[in-house]
């Protein structure tokens, strides 16, 4: 079980990798990304890492992943379920 809900992202070398836990965004922070110089990536490479070491906490990390691939347009947007649609028509 992941510790967030999984995101999707999509690489410079079309590599695709899920990641749902601050672990796995370490390592995609590895990877091949259009701009490493970006002030998104750099803050979420160092919130993830402080996270990993225990001094961040971890939803900040990874919500500034999420930001970092979405500014460089890594992440990739998966469309809603007919399940969530249905949960939304019936809460209030």
């Amino acid at each position: 079980m992941t510790t967030f809900h999984p995101v999707t992202l999509r690489f410079c070398d079309n590599k695709t990798m899920l990641v749902g836990s601050v672990a796995e965004a370490a390592t995609a922070l590895g990877q091949q990304w259009p701009d490493k110089t970006k002030l998104s990536y750099q803050a979420a490479a160092r919130l993830v890492a402080l996270a990993v070491d225990g001094t961040c906490s971890q939803r900040p990390a990874f919500d500034a992943l999420t930001r970092a691939a979405s500014e460089q347009g890594l992440l990739i947007r998966k469309p809603r379920s007919r399940a969530n649609e249905w949960l939304d028509a019936v809460s209030p």
